[in-house]
């Protein structure tokens, strides 16, 4: 029988591009949101199912109906929504993680992978974040991911749920949130491509942990399939690549020689995103499940331009 993977948020990016890889092991992807269709496209055999995660019954017939053997939960609100409404942050992003990890226990589900946020850090970092690093995190978003983390933690210790988690820095992609504060980098690909002009917000020294959507999608997909005794730990951070925001424009400027790339920066988004973390300490991640970043700054820039010139961003 083809094994299920139930993916909410289904309708994002990260999970659009995750249905793609797992189609070729052979897996069967249910992909759960409340929006009417996915942002990107989804490989060949998927299923789209409006639902959502805070209706404790609509899950337990969903778990029900379709058996998964795995859940990955994306479902979340990003970080300006998580600050404009904290109730409906915590309903979703903790309280509905909280009821899918009961579900996943009920029903015997094989793992749990959760992808967390570098957002769960704040306050001041040093450069090189470890595993360990202790999570005091600054707005509501990163306390729901940290609070999940915990969640999970608590679920395989005490009640054996194999759970699994990834720290993912700032995601560069087409199909990014373009809401978000962390999505400067792919905007500032996306803008100068169709308008040949970007402003950053930022400052030129600005330097947040990136990962290529290509390379995030490997990872999963490595700590997803990963043998259990491997695992010595059941959260990861992982490193890609941490360019100076300047430096990101000189790489864009590469491939766009004639473009106006200039910088006035808003003291507000610029705070924030340079209180998030540089860089990560990614050696349990290289130990345990031989994780390797391929896309280097020079490497992202051409194939997200290429991207871009040819509309495909599809992982294949």
């Amino acid at each position: 029988m083809q094994p299920v993977y139930l993916i909410t948020g289904g309708a994002g990016n990260l999970a659009c591009q995750l249905t793609f890889p797992l189609a070729e092991f052979g897996i069967r992807c249910v992909l759960l949101d409340v929006v009417e269709e996915p942002v990107a496209p989804v490989a060949a055999g998927c299923e789209y199912v409006r639902g959502d995660v805070t209706i404790a019954e609509d899950m337990e017939t969903l778990f029900r109906d379709y058996e998964p053997r795995v859940v990955v939960h994306f479902a979340s609100l990003l970080s300006a929504a998580s600050e404009a409404n904290r109730a409906a942050a915590w309903a979703l992003n903790a309280t509905g993680a909280f009821t899918l990890l009961e579900l996943a226990l009920a029903h015997r589900v094989e793992r749990f992978f959760f992808p967390s946020s570098l957002a769960a850090y704040g306050g001041r970092l040093p450069d090189l974040i470890a595993d360990d690093q202790v999570q005091w995190p600054d707005g509501m978003y990163g306390v729901t991911k940290a609070t999940v983390e915990r969640l999970g933690v608590y679920y395989a210790r005490r009640h054996g749920l194999d759970f699994r988690s990834l720290r993912v820095p700032i995601v560069v992609s087409r199909y990014a949130h373009l809401g978000a504060a962390s999505s400067y980098v792919s905007r500032a690909f996306m803008e100068t491509a169709r308008n040949g002009a970007f402003v950053f917000q930022v400052r030129p020294d600005s330097q947040p942990a990136l990962i290529y959507t290509r390379d995030v999608i490997n990872a999963m997909v490595m700590l997803l399939e990963a043998p259990a005794e491997k695992l010595q730990q059941h959260v990861y951070n992982i490193q890609a690549l941490s360019p100076t925001a300047k430096e990101l424009a000189v790489a864009i400027g590469v491939h766009y020689p004639d473009a106006s790339l200039e910088f006035q920066t808003d003291n507000g988004i610029a705070d924030l995103i340079d209180s998030w973390p540089r860089r990560f300490d990614d050696t349990a991640a290289r130990r345990d499940w031989s994780w390797r970043s391929t896309y280097d700054l020079e490497a992202m820039a051409a194939d997200f331009a290429a991207t871009l010139a040819t509309g495909d961003e599809k992982i294949a």
